[in-house]
């Protein structure tokens, strides 16, 4: 089936997806992933001075994702700022602005590292701002940011069409721009805008597919849902997770790719998956909340023997995963760390420094052995008291 025509992140993530690669379950949830203690050992200093994020696994010496208009992108290792540089920026008595599509466990990371690296180089967060999914309102947000005079913006696209209006004023009126994830259709690096901070697109669907693969030692018959859009984020890694599958796994046979166009429905469409195939024994969920639909009709199937494989780290699947329940695995990214190379790819555009177009931050494995370690590296926190209690 032919994915349908472009739909913004707005309607996506009404329905539960964020394009920052985490979900929200609801207020509680998003506290809860980002309150706990700070842990040290997933942080480390740069050449610079500014505090980083270790990654856990070992960075490819070639990255594979490409960006929306062919980027080919570079470690977040690589965005980094020289010890002059820093007292650069920490003389300029630079202001900035966080202008945010919507709020989340992954997007309140996000904005700690923004503010963290900030703080270390001595530019000044002058607002915070949360459009609550709604595109006018972000542009409105906008609008109202620049009323502040910033020299410099941190923020996502809600619709790359309709939001090359939104930032077109920031753009003509100097301020510089470093977008996460999504940027405007036919902005151009180096001109419009400073960079494009994102995950690696292709190791989250490659490392999930290696995952279900390797448990279900390379011969089963599984079922795929897949977001039944142009939306290129997950479409990225969606494609990453078939291509790796069909080439190292050629036992594994998805018996059925089923289409989610409305995320609202996909425990729907597993329990149709489950009823047609009854001998499947795994299903993919393109995104963490997208997979709770899925663990529902398991469980309400009766069918402990299904596992569940996803993308994203959200707190309702990493209990049940605590609880050795039907999540699997989730594969996750460096949340904390995204935010710091969105701050130091900001200061590149205010030294006027070239900066890459394009940088990624790693995807890694999240499953019950090292939920702990998975947790800390995503959030720099501990983990929620009520998942460290279910994982004893």
């Amino acid at each position: 089936m032919r994915r349908r025509a472009f739909v913004s992140l707005a309607a996506a993530a009404g329905a539960g997806l964020l394009i920052g690669g985490c979900s929200v379950d609801s207020n509680k949830s998003s506290t809860a992933a980002n309150s706990g203690k700070t842990v040290d050992s997933v942080i480390e200093t740069d050449a610079g001075g500014l505090k980083r994020y270790k990654s856990p696994v070992p960075l490819a010496d070639t990255i594979e994702t490409r960006g929306p208009d062919g980027e080919t992108p570079v470690w977040y290792r690589d965005v980094k700022l020289t010890p002059e540089e820093v007292e650069k920026v920490k003389k300029g008595n630079y202001r900035a602005a966080i202008v945010w599509h919507t709020s989340s466990p992954f997007m309140n990371a996000l904005a700690t590292g923004v503010k963290e690296t900030f703080e270390q180089l001595g530019v000044q967060v002058i607002a915070t701002t949360d459009a609550n999914m709604d595109q006018p309102r972000l542009a409105n947000d906008v609008q109202s940011v620049l009323a502040l005079k910033p020299d410099l913006i941190v923020t996502i696209a809600l619709d790359p069409v309709a939001d090359f209006a939104t930032f077109k004023p920031a753009v003509d009126q100097g301020v510089k721009l470093v977008f996460a994830s999504v940027k405007p259709k036919d902005f151009k690096a180096g001109k419009d805008y400073i960079s494009l901070v994102t995950y690696d697109l292709k190791g989250l669907g490659d490392v999930t597919a290696k995952a279900l693969g390797d448990d279900l030692g390379g011969k089963a018959k599984i079922g795929q849902i897949f977001y039944d859009a142009n939306f290129f984020v997950v479409n990225e890694r969606e494609r990453a997770f078939e291509q790796t599958l069909k080439a190292k796994y050629p036992g594994i046979e998805v018996v059925e790719r089923a289409p989610m166009a409305d995320p609202a429905k996909v425990e729907d469409i597993a329990s149709a998956m489950i009823a047609r195939h009854p001998d499947i024994k795994a299903i993919f969920a393109p995104w963490d909340t997208a997979a709770e639909g899925v663990v529902a009709a398991l469980r309400n199937a009766g069918r402990q023997d299904i596992g569940v494989y996803t993308i994203d780290l959200g707190n309702t699947n990493a209990l049940d995963m605590a609880r050795g329940g039907l999540i699997k695995e989730m594969t996750s990214t460096l949340a904390v760390e995204f935010g710091h190379t969105l701050a130091i790819s900001g200061a590149y555009g205010l030294l006027g420094k070239q900066a890459p177009p394009m940088a990624v931050v790693p995807a890694f494995p999240v499953t019950k052995k090292n939920l702990k370690q998975g947790w800390e590296s995503t959030f720099g926190v501990t983990l929620p008291a009520d998942i460290a209690a279910a994982s004893k």
